[in-house]
């Protein structure tokens, strides 16, 4: 068998466009349609005629924060890490890297947002089958929806949800005690 040559420290241009790295099938785009949906008005509001520098996009952070409850990462830190060390969050980013801090600052000031990100990610994701739901709870709770039953989500639906906002402050409240 033949080795291949280590190219450890070689130029190479990195393709302008971050989508050539990310397969066409990739959940990020799924994501990036889904927070484009949401009303941000209200959190950009404050933004509009503030001095100093200016804020990251909303939409950004909400972007990196729940492709990164899609990974399994619920740390503010490496939130941070990743929209520089992964192609993927690079292009959520729009090569952006906010401070852990600022993702943090975000996820508790846009909770209701992100909680209706999440329920509307889960509900769009089930109606086109790219999410497969092995254990589904019935228990007659109903929600108030867009006059159908396929916009409700069950309670433990929305618990799941909850758990995991509440799990990447958490998490980042414990970085931070460190």
């Amino acid at each position: 068998m033949v080795l291949r040559e280590d190219k450890i420290g070689q130029s190479f241009l990195v393709p302008l466009e971050l989508t050539e790295l990310i397969p066409k099938n990739h959940i990020c785009y799924f994501i990036e349609d889904m927070v484009n949906e949401l009303d941000f008005r209200k959190l950009e509001k404050k933004y509009r005629y503030s001095a100093g520098k200016p804020a990251y996009s909303r939409r950004m952070l909400m972007r990196i924060i729940i492709m990164a409850s899609v990974d399994g990462v619920f740390s503010s830190r490496q939130i941070m890490k990743l929209t520089n060390e992964n192609f993927v969050y690079t292009y959520l980013s729009g090569v952006e890297s906010p401070d852990f801090r600022t993702i943090l600052r975000f996820k508790i000031q846009a909770r209701r947002l992100i909680e209706k990100a999440f329920q509307t990610t889960v509900h769009t994701a089930k109606r086109l089958e790219l999410l497969n739901l092995e254990h589904i709870t019935i228990d007659g709770t109903k929600f108030k929806a867009n006059a159908s039953n396929d916009n409700n989500l069950t309670e433990e639906e929305i618990k799941d949800i909850k758990k995991i906002l509440q799990k990447g402050i958490d998490v980042d409240k414990e970085e931070d005690e460190l």
